[in-house]
């Protein structure tokens, strides 16, 4: 399974797979684990396209094969919707003086992926100064977008000392994360960080992303974060051998089967105990009185339960003293 996996996340189909490709998916036992698989890697408009390139589809049961293709349409949906929204969104920072970067689906969407619906997202990744980051933040917020509900109240004053970019910003299902330099980009961004980027276009408007040596920079730092957390895709790796074909990099092994792992104990002790170490010091006890006791609303949406069970399961989350000792 890990060979064809690999085999359908590339881009662009390569026909010298395709025997392989055919042989692989003749070894499928079950197609609807198999679909979910390639779901769940994030992969599965990838692996529409390259079956449908090889013209394979006959390999594939028909209701597999349906599922298939309506998960790279779906996809196609999606990401035209999502460069309307980044337009709009980008018309509100440019009246406002602020110009900034995208960066990993959109930007590799509409570059190297050729805008055919091929690299599945869900919301939009930007990277703004270190000095205009909160300024745009405001100023989207005052057109209309809303930041997610935090998760206590304790929280809200520190809810940008809280994990790697800036709280995200929804407006009417549309969502953007705005991040700041991170510490390589600093080191390089002495005349501002646009200078560090390129120019493309997004259906006739211009757009910017990362010089491809630091893009990929930050795509495999990104990469390894997630899976430090118990969360990794295909799909991260597909973006960092399309911008870099003989890469080295290795996907670690154990989620080629299973890419989501949030609730493997171990992920979870690790991403929280560098999740607390991310926090200023002066803010870590107030962080983590927040995440042991998060609101009632939070609790609801987490457990998916009513006001009186999710209470009852205050006492479970005192377990995260146990991680910090």
């Amino acid at each position: 399974m890990k060979d064809l996996l690999l085999l359908l996340s590339h881009y662009p189909y390569d026909p010298a797979n395709r025997e392989t490709i055919r042989r692989l998916l003749g070894e499928v036992k079950d197609w609807d684990i198999f679909v979910k698989l390639v779901n769940s890697h994030g992969i599965i408009a990838l692996s529409a396209y390259n079956i449908k390139e090889a013209k394979l589809e006959k390999q594939v049961p028909e209701k597999a094969m349906a599922m298939l293709e309506n998960g790279l349409m779906q996809s196609v949906v999606r990401n035209a919707w999502l460069a309307e929204r980044w337009k709009e969104m980008n018309e509100i920072l440019l009246k406002n003086g602020i110009r900034h970067i995208l960066l990993k689906g959109m930007a590799l969407e509409h570059t190297i992926y050729e805008a055919k619906g091929l690299r599945q997202m869900t919301d939009n990744d930007i990277l703004i100064s270190q000095e205009e980051s909160m300024k745009a933040w405001n100023i989207l917020k005052q057109n209309g977008f809303e930041p997610a509900e935090p998760k206590s109240r304790l929280h809200r004053k520190i809810m940008f000392d809280i994990g790697q970019h800036m709280p995200a910003l929804i407006r009417d299902g549309y969502a953007v994360e705005i991040h700041t330099e991170p510490d390589f980009i600093q080191n390089k961004a002495a005349t501002g960080i646009l200078n560090l980027s390129e120019e493309f276009m997004i259906g006739g408007s211009s757009a910017l992303k990362l010089k491809n040596d630091l893009h990929l920079r930050f795509l495999k730092e990104h990469l390894n974060r997630h899976a430090g957390a118990g969360e990794c895709q295909l799909r991260s790796l597909a973006d960092i051998k399309i911008l870099e074909p003989s890469t080295t990099f290795v996907f670690p092994e154990e989620f080629y089967l299973k890419p989501d792992q949030k609730n493997n104990p171990l992920h979870r002790r690790t991403h929280y105990s560098e999740t607390v170490r991310s926090v200023k010091k002066g803010y870590r006890l107030r962080f983590i009185a927040g995440d042991i006791f998060p609101s009632v609303k939070w609790m609801r949406k987490r457990y998916g339960c009513g006001t009186l069970a999710a209470v009852i399961r205050y006492p479970q989350r005192l377990g995260k003293l146990v991680w910090l000792l």
